[in-house]
């Protein structure tokens, strides 16, 4: 009796771990985030950007960035092209990886980039896979919607987690087809961000600036993205911005972006009348919102948080909001070579 009731439970055991395993390979619960829903740090999609990334390649302990890509699709893998863009000289730096079903990846920029500071942009690329393993990749983007990714960066001061702002491709081919065109020229192609794949911001809100008097700092990143990724990307776009204190009055300022942007707000940035530390004075808050008055230039962003007074609980960061799209589209030239 006792060996059966044994018996019985290893049975039983076996059975639930089969039932959960075909559950875990059904379809996930709830209805699928639409492809045409806007781009977002919370969903996927088959182009991510990263929006910062920084490191010290002779001191990694106490700076470095953590990038994380994951292939949520449980049956089709993929190539991903990562571009690094330099903040300052708008120069590319490029790299390919494979990425089987449902496998995750994840590397430090002081391995691939050291010593640089900017943003990455991660591309899904077709591939084919043959009976016997082998694949195919052609280089040309393609609807894949199933990446998912996020970045932790850290210094001596600050640290913090950014998810990846995913695009989903949205032409009407649909999965596994190649971005609409094909190739350009016999190396290149080009796609804009608003048409094939989702439309990138053109107006972003920082949603709550602390005050400098209680010892907190914010880092404000700033990324005109698209252009031509063969060698440098467009630069040099300005925005306008609103600072609001709480108590609903704002002044303007003007900022320049190039490639990308990383400063501390403060007296000097941005240059308001009166100046920051007055409008977001001690015990008081407020908020930021910035966008291209030519309406031309597609934008993303971060703020990252510390404290000058060593409270660890107020480091992190999260990505500014998007409160409008670019209705005039981002045009994106990338190479194409096979992997």
């Amino acid at each position: 009796m006792r060996t059966s009731r044994k018996l019985t439970h290893v049975l039983f055991a076996v059975v639930t771990l089969v039932m959960m395993s075909m559950a875990a390979l059904a379809a996930d619960p709830g209805s699928a985030i639409p492809a045409t829903s806007e781009a977002s740090d919370q969903k996927a999609g088959s182009i991510l950007f990263y929006n910062y990334y920084s490191s010290d390649g002779a001191n990694t302990s106490t700076k470095n960035t953590q990038i994380n890509i994951t292939n949520t699709s449980s049956t089709g893998p993929t190539v991903v092209h990562f571009y690094f863009v330099d903040g300052s000289s708008c120069g590319v730096a490029d790299f390919k990886t494979y990425l089987t079903p449902s496998q995750t990846e994840t590397f430090y920029t002081s391995d691939f980039d050291p010593d640089r500071t900017g943003y990455i942009m991660a591309v899904a690329e077709q591939i084919s896979v043959s009976p016997s393993g082998f694949f195919d990749n052609s280089g040309l983007p393609w609807y894949f919607n199933n990446l998912i990714g996020d970045l932790y960066t850290w210094d001596a001061v600050k640290a913090a987690n950014l998810g990846a702002v995913a695009f989903s491709a949205v032409w009407a081919g649909g999965p596994g087809t190649t971005v609409p065109g094909g190739l350009a020229t016999n190396s290149t192609a080009s796609f804009t961000l608003g048409t094939e794949y989702n439309a990138p911001p053109a107006t972003l809100a920082l949603s709550n600036i602390p005050s400098r008097a209680a010892g907190l700092r914010m880092t404000l990143i700033l990324n005109q993205i698209g252009g031509n990724f063969l060698s440098t990307t467009g630069g040099g776009g300005t925005l306008f911005g609103l600072l609001y204190d709480d108590q609903e009055q704002s002044q303007s300022f003007s900022v320049s972006v190039g490639c990308q942007s990383v400063n501390v707000l403060s007296d000097t940035y941005p240059r308001t009348v009166p100046r920051f530390t007055t409008v977001v004075s001690a015990g008081r808050t407020g908020w930021m919102r910035l966008y291209s008055q030519a309406g031309t230039t597609a934008i993303l962003g971060s703020s990252i948080q510390w404290s000058t007074l060593g409270q660890v609980g107020a480091r992190g960061g999260h990505n500014l909001h998007a409160l409008t799209n670019d209705s005039n589209g981002q045009a994106i030239t990338i190479p194409v070579f096979p992997y």
